[in-house]
């Protein structure tokens, strides 16, 4: 993600307009140690930091244009203008005014904005690449190649399922629960393709449902895969959130459709013809990250979805949740969770595995293992977990506690409020030792996925490896698609020197890598579905394509009374 001719530009500015666009808080925060031990920071340095940090993502924004516009040769500036469309170029003579034309055409693709890329040495596609995709409408076709198998307990699942669905009562409603890691998606998929095929014989849609555009990108991913090895034909797909636009069929869906959340909210709202024929067309409602069903406006979507119009027919909701057997909510919110979905759970019975895969005489007199997640581990399904606890000197003051106090009341103690967690991630102390353990992370060469307190913490952390040239990619939701899955790339690639990728609140759903070897939790919470999701990046065994052990790094913080609620305490059971 180097710009070299962008970092050039950059260069040209004032060193108080590098210091802004970095931020002045982050340069503050590192400007003392840096300085001390290195010498001032360069302009360039400066420049190459604020690409790193940023990106393309800074076009997008018109004082940054303006300034990298302003300074560019006159001959760069008049062949821009040259190519506005004639109306934004009536009435600019000065060669300030034909730049102040050139940044105030809107950021998108166009001739003049192509050839300023082209100017920076940017490759013009990012237009394409950095916009959402709005193709909602998408035919699968099956392979040739027809083998998918799925494990003894995915099978077992997908068979348990199936069977509920076929009960003789109507509006069935059901909850899956499989822990992060062992691949409820794909036993989803298996199960929804054998169910469409087979008893719904290809008529009506399938609506599958999630919160985030990851969680979508992935099952998608993850349908096309199943379908094309067990599926029957071709079948329409429809990519339902973002800015995607879809118009009522003639013949109604037939298919599944995959929806965000806000999307079907907006349709229900502003598309009620539209939301109509979905409800109209639904068989099977399938909602990833279930837990979330209990949120009230959510309730009544799933509640209209599972409604029978007229000439509408019978449909089943089906639940999916990796989250832990400990309560995450309050007692009332899990006996109206449960109530939704009608007190019908689906796990996984290690008992029912043992029969499957023993004889009787193996079976009775084999000890059964209780605890399923040691079960997963020793099958190599789930990798072992060792726990690192990452301890620093100095503990946080009683006016920071005091602050957080305050913050997280306001929070109403659900988990820390984003204003407590840059205080925590400002601390110096605990950067320090977060810095210091990744250090030694990026000497064992280990690839490692660090969660951070916030936006400005996640820039810090990757500032200061950058300024000591360890190598690190950043992934940040304000970043440009194409910057963020150019981390990402970067980071799969195990020829690529980057071990070590940092995020905020974008990769703890949605996103697996095989090689990671350690998940680095500089985040701390409450919240036992966030802690969840965070570490099941790394809990892919060998049998899930991941690895036999992950490291799990944690930081001992003294928060007071807040230290006995962390969510941590609640996953015993997997380390090793």
């Amino acid at each position: 993600m180097q710009y070299p001719k962008l970092i050039d530009c950059l260069v040209s500015q004032s060193y108080e307009t590098l210091r802004q666009y970095l931020g002045q808080s982050l340069v503050d925060q590192l400007q003392s140690e840096w300085e001390t031990a290195n010498g001032p920071l360069t302009k360039r340095r400066l420049a190459e930091m604020i690409v790193h940090l940023n990106g393309i993502a800074l076009l997008k924004k018109p004082t940054f244009r303006s300034d990298v516009i302003t300074h560019m040769p006159p001959k760069d500036i008049e062949s821009i203008f040259a190519l506005l469309p004639p109306v934004r170029r009536t009435g600019a003579v000065t060669l300030q005014e034909k730049a102040n034309a050139i940044v105030a055409l809107p950021w998108a693709n166009s001739d003049a904005n192509l050839k300023l890329l082209s100017i920076l040495g940017i490759d013009p596609s990012i237009f394409e690449t950095a916009s959402e995709n709005t193709e909602s409408f998408v035919i699968c076709q099956t392979n040739e190649q027809r083998f998918f198998e799925l494990l003894d307990y995915q099978f077992v699942i997908k068979q348990r399922i199936l069977t509920e669905l076929s009960r003789p009562f109507p509006l069935k409603r059901m909850l899956v629960h499989m822990p992060t890691g062992t691949g409820k998606t794909k036993t989803a998929m298996h199960t929804l393709v054998h169910y469409y095929n087979f008893t719904l014989k290809k008529e009506g849609a399938v609506i599958w449902i999630a919160h985030t555009v990851e969680l979508l990108q992935q099952a998608y991913n993850t349908f096309a895969n199943v379908w094309q090895h067990l599926g029957d034909g071709k079948i329409d797909t429809y990519r339902l959130w973002g800015k995607v636009k879809i118009a009522v069929p003639q013949d109604g869906f037939r298919g599944i459709m995959f929806c965000g959340i806000q999307k079907l909210q907006s349709i229900r709202q502003n598309q009620p013809e539209l939301f109509l024929q979905i409800i109209k067309d639904a068989r099977l409602i399938i909602f990833d990250e279930a837990h979330k069903v209990a949120a009230t406006e959510t309730r009544k979507l799933i509640d209209e979805l599972m409604s029978i119009p007229p000439q509408g027919k019978d449909r089943s909701l089906l639940g999916l949740t990796a989250t832990p057997g400990r309560a995450t909510l309050t007692a009332d919110e899990n006996k109206l969770l449960s109530n939704i979905f009608e007190n019908r759970l689906i796990g996984i019975d290690i008992n029912v595995i043992n029969q499957v895969n023993m004889s009787q005489a193996a079976y009775l007199n084999h000890p059964t293992e209780t605890n399923i997640i040691r079960y997963f581990q020793t099958s190599n399904i789930l990798a072992k977990i060792k726990k690192e606890q990452l301890i620093y000197t100095e503990q946080f003051t009683h006016t920071q506690l005091q602050s957080i106090q305050t913050q997280m009341l306001e929070n109403g103690y659900v988990d820390f409020s984003r204003a407590a967690l840059e205080i925590i991630g400002q601390n110096r102390s605990r950067n320090a030792a977060i810095m210091d353990r990744l250090r030694k992370l990026s000497v064992d060469q280990m690839p490692t996925i660090v969660f951070a307190c916030s936006v400005a913490h996640a820039k810090l952390l990757s500032f200061m490896l950058s300024l000591e040239h360890i190598p690190n990619a950043l992934v940040l939701g304000e970043m440009a698609a194409v910057d963020r899955a150019e981390s990402i790339s970067a980071f799969k690639d195990r020829d690529n020197p980057i071990n070590i990728l940092i995020n905020y609140e974008v990769l703890t759903t949605g996103f697996d890598s095989t090689n990671i070897q350690c998940v680095f939790i500089t985040r701390p919470t409450q919240s036992i579905v966030l802690y969840s999701q965070m570490l099941g990046r790394g809990l892919r065994g060998p049998m899930m394509g991941g690895n036999k052990e992950c490291l799990l790094i944690d930081i001992k913080d003294n928060l007071g009374r807040f230290d006995a609620n962390m969510a941590f305490n609640h996953f015993d059971t997997y380390w090793s």
